[in-house]
C-alpha cells in the first residue's frame, strides 16, 4: 500500500523522485538581499539586508510492501500449515519521509475468516539473512531507508483443515501517528501435513550449584495425522551428506560430559557431536569442546508414524566459575519432511527451538588483606603518597616515618569469593583518640574518593580501596599504631586484616613576612612602610609560607578593618578577580601565597606613621602562628572633576566648540595639563580657556585647592573624503598633579561627540507563506518552519534612511538553494534585469538565468534604464516581492 503522509501541500506532487518527500528536514534556507548606490560625492556604497531563514519541517511517510487488499490476496501470500505450525511472510518497511522517523508495528485480524493466527514480526539486524530478532519496540529509520521484516504466523489449536486466517501487518509513524500503512494482507490455511513435536527436559530440576551434573532428555514425538519422513541431505557428517530426520540440541554455558543414549521407534539412530555450535558434525565424540549434540534417524519414505518417538539423552556439568543467577541449558529443534517432498521448505518442518534452562544457585564469601593480597600470603613492598609500606602475611606496616599533621594511607584489597555480586561493608577501627580514619575509594594514581557503604563487588573479582588516617600534630613520637580493617559481606562472615603505622615525627612551622611577589625568595621580617590616602587604604605586600608537612590553611589578622587579598600575579596590586580572604586556602607543604593587606586610613587623617602588626594562625592547630610588624603612613591626595560630556554636530569641514569645567577637589594646589589629541578619522582637536581662543594643541596651568577653570575643546569635522567617518566620540583627558609630596596625580576625562550628516541606504527582507502560487492569500511563518512544496514570498523594502539623496540604487537578490523560482513582482516604475544590468524590462521576469539572481531598481527619470540618473530622496524607497517554492 502506498504510504500516507502529513503536512504536505498539493504542490509536493511536482517534486522529482530524488527524495521521497523533498528537501531534508532541518535544512535551513537562507536569503539575503544587497543594495548598491552612490552618494552625493559619487562614492559607491553597499548595504545588506537582514538574513531571512526558514527551516524545512519534517514530513512523515510510511510504506509497507508488498501491498495486498483484504479481498484480493495474491497466491504468493496464501500459505498453509498444520495446527501448531508456523509460516513466514516477508515484508519491507520504508521511511518515505524527509527525515529520520521510527515506526510501531501491529496487526489487523480480518473479520471475514475462520480463525486468528498467532502473529509475531522479526527483523534481520545483522544482515545475515536470518530473521531471529523479534520486533518489540519501534524501528528507527533514516529518510528513504528500508528494513526487511518477516511475519511468523502460527495456527492455534482449534481450527480445522481448510480453515483460513487473514491478517495484515500495520506500520504507524511515531512522528505522526495519523500516518499508517494497513493494506498489506496475507492468508494462512490449515493443512494436514505431518508434525514432529519436540520436548526438552532437565534433571534434576530447580537451581544448581557450580560443578553440578545435569541430565538432558530431548524427545521428538510424531503427532496424530500424516507420518514424518527423511529430509534429503539434512546434515553433513564427517564430510559426507546424510538424509533423515535430525534433532539437534545446542548447549549454553555447559561443559558436555557424555551422550547417554540415542533411540528411535523406527529407522536407524546415530549420535552426532559438534564443537562449533552445529556448523560441522561428527559421529565420533572428540572428547572435549562439545557444545552441540544431535540424533540423526535414517529411514525410507515416511517411516516415523503417529506416536513414534526419537530421543537423545546426555549429561553436562555446570562450570565451576558459573555466576549466581546465570542460566545454563540447551535449545533443541528438529528438521523433518511432513508433506512427502523430502525437503524442509515449509517452516513447520523446521521446529521452533525448544529451550530448557537452569538457574545457578548463589555462593557467598569474601576476603580482605594488604594491597593485592586479599587472601593473605602477602609479600614485598609498595609506595603510596611517598610512603613505603611492607606486606607480610595478612598485615602491612609503614617503613617511612610519618610526619605529625599529615595523612597516612594504606591500599587494601577485597575479593568477592562468592559467585554472585554482593554488598560488602568496609570499616576501620583501633585508631587512637584524635586520629581521624576513614575508608575511601582509590584510583591507580593514588587519588582518594568518598566511599559509600556498602560497596557492590562482582563475583570472583577484586575491589581495591584505601584506609586513610589524618595524624594529629599531637601524635608526634607515637609508634606502632595498629589499625584493624574489616570487610563484611551481606549474608556472610566478616574478614579482617591489620595495617600498622610504625613511627610518627614532629612537623615544621609557618612563616609570615614581607614579600616581593616571588616564591623564589622567602618572606622577611624587615620593617616595611606603606602609605595610604585619607579615606583609602594602605597596601602591604605580604608572603605566607607553609613550613609544615601537610596542606594547611591560615586565618589572617591585622590592624582594625584590615582586609586581606590574594595577590594572584604577585604584582602588589589588587587586580579585578583577586578576592578578599580572611582564611587562606590550604597551602601545600613548602608552598607560599602572596597577599596584600589593605589597612584602612580614616578620612581626614593627618599624615604620620603607626605600627601595623599582621598575624597568620593555622586552622589545624591554633598554636601554629607567625607575625610580622610593619609601618603605616598617611598620604596626601589628588582629586578633581572635569565636566560635562558634550554632543554637538556640524556640517562636513565645519567646527564646533565643546565647553567643560575643570575643578581641583584635592587637598592642595595642583598643576593641570591637557593635549595634544591625535587627529583621527579627519577630526582635529585644539584647546583654550576662552571660548574665543586662542586655541592651541595643548593646555596647562595651576589650580588652588577648590579652584576651577573653563576648558574649551574646538573640533574641526572632516570633509567626508574617502575613508572618513561620519561622526566621532573622543575621550578628552586632563591630568591634575599635586604640588606637594608625594605628588600624586589624577587623570580626568570627558566624552566629546561630534557628528556629521550621513548618507544611509537600507534594505529590509521579510517572508510570508502563500496559499498558492498567486500569493493572493498569505500567512505568517510564525514558527520559522516550512514544508516541501510550500510557496514562500519574500518582500524586499528599499528605503533611503539618510539625510542625503541616493543615486542609481540597485537591489540584487539570488534564488535560495533548495527552492524553485515562481515569480517576481514590483510596483510602478520598477525595472528588472536578469543579465547583470545589460538589459532592463518593466515586466517581471518569468525565469531566472545564470546564477539564478536578479537586479531591480526604481526608474525615477523614465528612461527605462537604471543608472546614476535615477535618484532616491531621503525617506523614499520601493518594494519588490520574490516568490519561490520549497523543493
Amino acid at each position: 500500500m502506498k504510504g500516507t503522509t502529513a503536512l504536505l501541500t498539493a504542490a509536493l506532487s511536482l517534486l522529482g523522485a530524488a527524495m521521497a518527500a523533498g528537501t531534508t528536514q532541518g535544512t535551513a534556507i537562507t536569503n539575503t538581499a544587497t543594495l548598491t548606490y552612490k552618494d552625493a560625492l559619487n562614492q559607491n556604497r553597499t548595504a545588506s539586508s537582514n538574513i531571512v531563514t526558514v527551516t524545512v519541517r519534517q514530513v512523515y511517510v510510511t510504506t509497507v510492501t508488498p501491498d495486498a487488499a483484504e479481498g484480493s490476496i495474491p497466491a504468493g501470500r496464501q500459505l498453509s500449515t498444520y495446527v501448531g505450525g508456523t509460516r513466514q511472510y516477508p515484508y519491507t518497511l520504508t521511511n518515505g519521509g524527509n527525515g529520520p522517523d521510527s515506526f510501531t508495528l501491529s496487526f489487523t485480524q480480518s473479520g471475514a475468516d475462520d480463525f486468528n493466527p498467532g502473529l509475531k514480526v522479526y527483523r534481520d539486524l545483522d544482515g545475515d539473512g536470518t530473521f531471529s530478532d523479534e520486533v518489540t519496540a519501534p524501528i528507527s529509520l533514516a529518510a528513504d531507508a528500508s528494513v526487511n521484516l518477516m511475519v511468523r504466523a502460527t495456527v492455534p489449536s482449534g481450527p480445522q483443515v481448510g480453515n483460513t486466517g487473514i491478517f495484515a501487518l500495520v506500520a504507524t509513524s511515531t512522528g505522526d501517528t495519523s500516518v499508517t500503512d494497513t493494506n498489506n494482507y496475507a492468508q494462512l490455511t490449515v493443512s494436514a501435513d505431518g508434525l514432529l513435536g519436540v520436548t526438552n527436559t532437565v534433571s534434576p530440576g530447580g537451581t544448581a550449584v557450580p560443578g553440578a551434573t545435569l541430565t538432558y532428555t530431548v524427545t521428538g514425538t510424531v503427532a496424530s495425522g500424516n507420518p514424518v519422513g527423511a529430509v534429503s541431505n539434512v546434515v553433513t557428517v564427517d564430510g559426507a551428506a546424510r538424509s533423515g530426520v535430525l534433532i539437534t540440541d545446542t548447549l549454553t554455558n555447559l561443559n558436555f560430559t557424555a551422550l547417554s543414549s540415542v533411540t528411535a521407534t523406527n529407522g536407524t539412530a546415530t549420535a552426532l557431536y559438534s564443537t562449533d555450535a552445529g556448523s560441522t558434525w561428527s559421529a565420533t565424540n572428540p572428547g572435549s569442546g562439545v557444545n552441540a549434540v544431535a540424533i540423526l534417524v535414517e529411514g525410507s519414505g515416511s517411516f516415523l508414524l503417529a506416536g513414534n518417538t526419537v530421543q537423545l539423552v546426555y549429561t553436562a556439568q555446570v562450570p565451576a566459575t558459573a555466576l549466581a543467577g546465570s542460566t545454563v541449558g540447551g535449545s533443541a529443534s528438529a528438521r523433518f519432511d511432513g508433506n512427502g517432498d523430502a525437503a524442509t521448505n515449509e517452516l513447520p518442518e523446521t521446529t521452533t527451538p525448544v529451550a530448557v534452562s537452569t538457574t545457578v544457585a548463589t555462593v557467598t564469601g569474601g576476603a580482605v588483606g594488604p594491597s593485592a593480597f586479599p587472601q593473605a600470603g602477602a609479600t614485598g613492598t609498595y609506595t603510596l603518597g611517598g610512603v613505603t609500606i611492607a606486606r607480610s602475611g595478612d598485615t602491612q606496616t609503614t617503613q617511612t616515618d610519618i610526619v605529625a599533621g599529615t595523612r597516612v594511607t594504606f591500599r587494601q584489597t577485597l575479593r568477592n569469593t562468592g559467585n554472585a555480586s554482593n554488598d560488602f561493608t568496609l570499616a576501620v577501627s583501633g585508631a587512637p583518640s584524635g586520629w581521624t580514619c576513614t575508608v575511601n575509594t582509590i584510583d591507580g594514581s593514588g587519588t582518594l574518593g568518598t566511599l559509600t557503604n556498602p560497596v557492590t563487588v562482582a563475583p570472583l573479582t577484586d575491589y581495591t580501596f584505601a584506609v586513610s588516617c589524618a595524624v594529629p600534630f599531637s601524635a608526634a613520637g607515637s609508634t606502632n599504631v595498629a589499625l584493624t580493617v574489616t570487610a563484611t559481606p551481606a549474608g556472610g562472615s566478616a574478614d579482617t586484616t591489620t595495617s600498622t603505622v610504625a613511627t610518627i615525627t614532629a612537623a615544621g612551622l609557618p612563616q609570615l613576612g614581607n614579600g616581593d611577589g616571588s616564591d623564589a625568595t622567602a618572606p622577611t621580617s624587615t620593617n616595611v612602610t606603606a602609605g595610604g590616602d585619607p579615606g583609602g587604604n594602605a597596601l602591604f605586600r605580604l608572603e605566607l609560607l607553609n613550613g609544615g608537612p601537610v596542606d594547611e590553611a591560615f586565618t589572617l589578622s591585622g590592624p582594625a578593618g584590615t582586609v586581606f587579598y590574594l595577590d594572584l600575579d604577585g604584582d602588589g596590586v589588587i587586580d579585578p578577580g583577586e578576592p578578599p580572604v580572611t582564611t587562606t586556602a590550604a597551602l601545600t607543604p613548602g608552598q607560599s601565597v602572596n597577599l596584600i593587606a589593605a589597612v584602612p586610613v580614616a578620612a581626614g587623617s593627618a599624615t604620620g606613621t603607626s605600627p601595623a602588626v599582621f598575624t597568620a594562625t593555622s586552622t589545624l592547630d591554633a598554636t601554629r602562628t607567625s607575625s610580622v610588624t610593619d609601618t603605616l603612613r598617611v598620604n596626601a591626595v589628588a582629586s578633581g572633576t572635569f565636566t560635562a560630556d558634550s554632543s554637538l554636530s556640524t556640517i562636513a569641514g565645519g567646527t564646533v566648540t565643546h565647553a567643560h569645567t575643570l575643578t581641583n577637589t584635592g587637598n592642595g594646589a595642583a598643576d593641570y595639563a591637557a593635549g595634544p589629541l591625535p587627529t583621527t578619522g579627519g577630526f582635529a582637536y585644539a584647546f583654550s580657556t576662552s571660548p574665543s581662543g586662542p586655541f592651541t594643541s595643548t593646555l596647562g596651568g595651576t589650580l588652588a585647592a577648590g579652584a576651577s577653570t573653563p576648558v574649551y575643546v574646538r573640533v574641526t569635522a572632516p570633509t567626508l573624503a574617502s575613508g572618513a567617518t561620519d561622526s566621532q566620540t573622543k575621550t578628552v583627558p586632563v591630568t591634575l598633579t599635586m604640588q606637594d609630596a608625594p605628588q600624586p596625580a589624577v587623570t580626568l576625562s570627558v566624552q566629546d561627540t561630534t557628528g556629521v550628516q550621513s548618507v544611509v541606504g537600507t534594505v529590509n527582507k521579510s517572508a510570508l507563506r502563500c496559499a498558492d502560487a498567486t500569493c493572493a492569500v498569505t500567512s505568517a511563518i510564525t514558527d520559522g518552519k516550512v514544508s516541501p512544496g510550500d510557496i514562500v514570498q519574500y518582500t524586499l523594502q528599499v528605503v533611503n534612511s539618510g539625510t542625503s539623496t541616493l543615486y542609481g540604487a540597485l537591489l540584487s537578490d539570488t534564488r535560495p538553494t533548495s527552492t524553485t523560482f515562481v515569480k517576481l513582482t514590483g510596483g510602478t516604475s520598477i525595472l528588472f534585469s536578469t543579465d547583470s544590468g545589460a538589459t532592463w524590462t518593466a515586466a517581471p521576469p518569468t525565469a531566472l538565468s545564470g546564477g539564478n539572481d536578479f537586479l531591480a531598481g526604481l526608474d525615477t527619470n523614465g528612461d527605462s534604464v537604471i543608472n546614476d540618473l535615477d535618484t532616491l530622496a531621503p525617506g523614499a524607497g520601493f518594494t519588490v516581492t520574490f516568490v519561490v517554492r520549497i523543493n
